[in-house]
């Protein structure tokens, strides 16, 4: 069942199977409740099974890094350069979504969910665009979660220096705490404060591109 299928499902309340390419279940779940996280123990571990946690998000940061040339520390930090840039144009998407009023659908599930893809997709996120951002749940990752919003922020720490002093880092650090206001906003169904709360972030992710030495604004066309 398509995703756009599940929204016209889930708009007269149905319970309804994820199937999409976030999940191997065929158990109903209700898909708002999955969407902001409010499933029961039991429901979420029949949807994830046991699943081993995905390769991409190592958690490790800059320990990551120990040992490798410079050859393999450019590819890492290529692939979270084309990770994040997907996660950036989800968050566009989901801004087009909320100035259009919407507190849930298409755009919410490709930011928000948190359920494993069945596939990577094109540029290797195993997750949708958050998950994949700040590392998925119970991804061992530690305080940072081990996304790729992370880990591309560890590689600018110097040698020997801790990575919460990096600048880069601590643009994350203030990105990550901002998107709950977003997830809160939607799952009240108060589309002026979702665009509040998107437009806060916004700035703070454009800070944090820059950050990272990727394109600073979110009109660039590599994230549109």
């Amino acid at each position: 069942m398509k995703i756009s299928s599940i929204v016209a499902a889930v708009a007269v309340g149905a319970s309804v199977p994820l199937t999409s390419a976030y999940t191997t279940s065929s158990k109903p779940v209700n898909r708002r409740d999955a969407l902001f996280g409010v499933l029961s123990t039991g429901a979420l571990t029949f949807l994830v099974g046991h699943q081993e946690p995905a390769v991409a998000f190592d958690g490790s940061g800059s320990s990551a890094y120990a040992g490798m040339a410079p050859s393999s520390k450019a590819a890492l930090k290529k692939s979270y350069e084309a990770r994040i840039a997907a996660d950036v144009r989800d968050f566009n998407e989901l801004g087009k979504a909320i100035k259009n009023g919407e507190t849930e659908g298409d755009a919410w599930v490709n930011f928000f969910i948190q359920f494993a893809r069945r596939e990577p997709d094109d540029v290797g996120r195993t997750y949708a665009a958050l998950a994949d951002f700040l590392g998925p749940p119970d991804s061992g990752g530690g305080q940072h979660g081990g996304g790729d919003g992370y880990l591309l922020a560890a590689t600018f720490t110097k040698p020997g220096k801790p990575s919460d002093n990096t600048p880069a880092v601590k643009k994350y650090n203030s990105l990550a705490k901002s998107f709950a206001g977003i997830k809160a906003a939607g799952k009240k169904g108060d589309a002026a404060k979702a665009k509040q709360e998107w437009e806060k972030t916004s700035i703070l992710f454009e800070d944090y591109l820059d950050g990272v030495e990727m394109p600073g604004s979110l009109t660039d066309s590599l994230y549109n």
